[in-house]
């Protein structure tokens, strides 16, 4: 994935964005199955997990 220089500003529009899009989804989530905290932290570590592991293939490729 091309990586674009971002701004401070643009780079903390984008990070507060986004933590409120997953914080609903969860929250929507927590409302449809009434799963605990924890089951939704442990899908957030795995969405992590998933990230780690796309950012150590990707430094593989050149």
């Amino acid at each position: 994935m091309l990586e674009k220089k971002l701004t401070e500003e643009e780079l903390t529009e984008i990070c507060e964005d986004a933590f409120v899009n997953v914080k609903e989804a969860c929250m929507r989530l927590q409302e449809r199955t009434k799963c605990s905290n924890e089951v939704v932290i442990g899908m957030l570590n795995n969405v992590a997990e998933f990230y780690v592991s796309q950012e150590i293939h990707d430094e593989g490729e050149v």
